[in-house]
């Protein structure tokens, strides 16, 4: 009689596959239970740039964070101004700052203001920034200067800051103007106006959050205002300049 070959495992094969099935369901639990690798968060504010009432361009500003450490933000600005089918007036900003503790870490930007091209970097060595920029000579200056990227309340509280545009460093006062509704997506919201001079003159609008609500300066001969278009995780926007804040011993 024909009987069908049956297979024989050892008691020791037998033990080992047993061990490796509890192992794999051990692991898989571990697994289970391990936390999420950290969501990237991001967040973004949109404003369109007016002149003289006309829409010419946009301004945005893009928020990635990674860590409570450690943050990315892009700014990118175009502006177009027209005469009949014809521009007169083109300009373009990109602009890419690393943020870790509250520190500037790294800006590189390039920007073309109608024909006239800047570069700036500027670097974190430690005890010191280094900025680099095309006609100006390399300088190192203490790392508590903040860029004329205004989205952190914080700028209020300087006296100098680094031209995002230029890398000139620039002295400046700020002054509290008073609170004013501001346009913002939704209808209005309350807003601290304050007022810049010195190198720089610009009016600047925050919210209660501590959030960039509005801008405005006078440009060429033509009054230029920013409205507030888009905003998308403001508290992620707060929350990334708390330590901005705090670093500079002052409260929003």
């Amino acid at each position: 009689m024909n009987r069908t070959p049956q297979l024989r495992v050892s008691k020791n094969v037998s033990l080992r596959l047993t061990h490796i099935i509890l192992l794999g369901l051990v692991l898989g639990a571990l697994l289970m239970a391990t936390p999420a690798a950290a969501v990237q968060e991001r967040a973004r504010l949109s404003f369109d740039v007016f002149r003289d009432g006309s829409r010419i361009g946009s301004h945005s500003i893009s928020f990635l964070r990674e860590s409570p450490e450690s943050m990315a933000v892009e700014i990118n600005i175009n502006l177009e101004v027209k005469f009949g089918p014809f521009t007169v007036f083109n300009y373009s900003h990109r602009n890419t700052t690393e943020w870790k503790n509250g520190y500037l870490w790294r800006m590189q930007s390039v920007t073309d203001d109608n024909g006239d091209y800047h570069e700036v970097n500027a670097k974190n060595m430690g005890e010191l920034l280094q900025v680099s920029a095309s006609g100006i000579e390399t300088y190192s200056i203490g790392p508590n200067i903040l860029p004329t990227t205004y989205w952190m309340a914080s700028t209020v509280m300087q006296s100098e800051l680094i031209n995002s545009q230029t890398g000139e460093r620039i002295d400046i006062k700020v002054r509290e103007v008073g609170r004013e509704d501001i346009s913002a997506p939704g209808g209005l919201v309350p807003a601290k106006r304050y007022k810049m001079t010195g190198d720089l003159e610009i009016d600047l609008w925050y919210d209660d959050n501590g959030i960039l609500a509005g801008l405005a300066f006078r440009a060429r001969g033509s009054d230029v205002t920013y409205r507030l278009t888009e905003r998308t995780d403001e508290l992620l926007v707060a929350a990334s300049m708390s330590n901005l804040i705090a670093r500079h011993s002052g409260r929003f």
